[in-house]
């Protein structure tokens, strides 16, 4: 797969030795400006769910087509946007960009429309929604093909009120319910969320399909290697609503009792950078704690490889709950970390799965968690690489990509396994 941005087209899958019969054409269309495909790309969590679902879809013997908006003429600049520039920025630089997203969404429609008006219909179109956005409206095939539409949120509301970077919540909100209403099937990546999408643009909930996140299978690829300390660690957006200021202090308390030593490393960019290094700086902690910034997604699992614990936070924002699939719940398993988490669905399934899953709901459980993961024997690597395996096994992208084919009535009942 090209790995710049640009729409492409992938084969047919790996899979060795077994014979693919013809598969359907699958449009993918990503409208969010912001989304690049390539290493240093800005969104490295939906850059990640993008190119492993797409890859699912490939080992299933699926053909998809990409097109992405930022891959579009004079749509390449948006992609340099970071979450930390629209930081503080008044009311009418929103407006501004709320007005400038418009025109844009407009010129991604006619590009959508040339494009899939000289090719064969897709049997599938496949939308990842974006705040202010309908590319399905444009595709010139869409009353042939089944639309699938998928929600990781509610984008109108967590933009304008988690993220204030919109004005144009009204309009934005009107987009997205039309988007979901006009789509054949929903998917949503929890429980939670489907509640709300089904509430938020009124929908049978039977339209709705939950398909949480993943594991890319190659994550086994990465060995284990052994610090000589304990090391903590956070990897995503370093945004306010991550905690993070209260996990560094968190670790800074438990670092004070332990009895070996312990670090702290954080991956990834965002608003609060800024605040979180001073904080450091102003509690004398520069040697507990360690900022990767971002990083190449590769580079970011080779450091994650000598990490003995993984944090994952996740709070509810505007929602009344937590209605996200943090993703990073997976790759922490895959790669076999302990896992200090809140309470989520996909936590509850990775620790079916064997995962050294760890819940909390406040500062004094998450805290009393740590120091006993920090104070305690390591896990022995022969049933890490256990855990791995089963998480692997069962949470595969491959088998969400088939659950959503399923659905939509792409997959021969000839191909389906029989049930054990």
């Amino acid at each position: 797969m090209s790995n710049d941005g640009r729409s492409a087209t992938l084969p047919h899958g790996d899979l060795e030795g077994r014979s693919l019969e013809p598969s359907p054409s699958i449009h993918y269309l990503v409208g969010g400006f912001r989304i690049s495909l390539g290493d240093q790309s800005n969104t490295p969590g939906p850059r990640t769910h993008i190119l492993n679902f797409v890859r699912g879809l490939s080992q299933i013997g699926r053909r998809t087509e990409l097109l992405t908006a930022s891959s579009f003429p004079m749509m390449g600049r948006f992609t340099q946007i970071r979450q930390s520039d629209y930081a503080g920025a008044d009311g009418s630089k929103i407006w501004i960009a709320d007005v400038v997203r418009g025109a844009a969404a407009v010129w991604c429609g006619v590009n959508v429309f040339v494009r899939t008006a000289r090719q064969p219909a897709p049997q599938l179109i496949y939308e990842r929604v974006a705040v202010l956005q309908t590319l399905t409206s444009f595709h010139a095939r869409k009353g042939s093909a089944v639309r699938v539409v998928e929600a990781n949120g509610i984008l109108s509301r967590e933009t304008a009120q988690d993220r204030k970077v919109l004005k144009a919540e009204r309009i934005a909100r009107y987009l997205e319910r039309r988007v979901l209403r006009r789509s054949d099937i929903v998917v949503a990546v929890s429980e939670r969320l489907c509640d709300e999408l089904v509430e938020f643009a009124r929908i049978d909930r039977d339209k709705v399909l939950v398909v949480p996140n993943g594991v890319d299978e190659r994550l086994l690829d990465y060995q284990r290697s052994e610090s000589a300390c304990r090391v903590i660690g956070f990897v995503g957006s370093v945004v306010k609503w991550q905690n993070l200021d209260q996990l560094i202090l968190s670790v800074a308390r438990v670092a004070n009792g332990a009895s070996e030593p312990v670090r702290l490393e954080i991956i990834g960019d965002g608003a609060e950078l800024g605040n979180l290094k001073q904080l450091v700086k102003d509690e004398g902690l520069s040697e507990l704690v360690s900022f990767h910034g971002r990083m190449p997604q590769s580079a970011a699992f080779e450091v994650m490889t000598a990490w003995d614990v993984g944090i994952a936070g996740h709070q509810k924002s505007s929602s009344q709950s937590m209605y996200h699939s943090p993703l990073k719940l997976y790759e922490y398993a895959a790669l076999g970390l302990s896992i200090v988490c809140t309470e989520s669905a996909d936590a509850e399934s990775l620790a079916r799965s064997g995962a050294d899953i760890h819940m909390f709901s406040d500062t004094v459980e998450f805290e009393a968690t740590l120091k006993e993961l920090v104070g305690g024997a390591r896990r022995s690597s022969g049933d890490i690489e256990l855990s791995r395996a089963a998480v692997v096994r069962d949470h595969a992208w491959s088998t969400r990509a088939t659950a959503v084919l399923d659905r939509a009535g792409l997959i021969p009942q000839s191909d389906k396994r029989p049930a054990r």
